[in-house]
């Protein structure tokens, strides 16, 4: 029988990392209040995407690779009017949970034994 968890240990060290990743970003948006109704959705995103995760679910990966590519879109598309400081951070931080998740390593895992 399959027991749901919240986090997966086992996981590959990028998909693992990503994991944590994606649960600190939403912790930290929903104390900070990151963007309103959108904010809350992206939180929303954020959680259920690594609880997918670590239950190695396709559904779980792909959520979490979209959620944590909306908001380096969203830097990229408003970074001439962000502050250049908060801007870079954002991109240094989102960006390494986009890269973790799209890791070659990380690809093959979910390929072979994700359901």
């Amino acid at each position: 029988m399959h027991q749901m968890r919240l986090y997966n240990r086992s996981l590959p060290q990028m998909l693992n990392t990503a994991q944590l990743l994606l649960y600190l970003n939403a912790a930290l948006d929903l104390l900070f209040r990151f963007g309103g109704a959108f904010g809350l959705l992206l939180v929303a995103a954020e959680a259920i995407g690594a609880f997918g995760l670590a239950n190695e679910r396709k559904w779980g990966y792909w959520l979490a690779l979209v959620a944590a590519s909306l908001p380096v879109l969203i830097t990229i598309m408003y970074f001439g009017y962000l502050s250049y400081f908060s801007a870079i951070v954002t991109l240094l931080v989102r960006g390494v949970v986009v890269v973790f998740l799209i890791h070659p390593t990380s690809r093959n895992y979910k390929s072979i034994y994700f359901t």
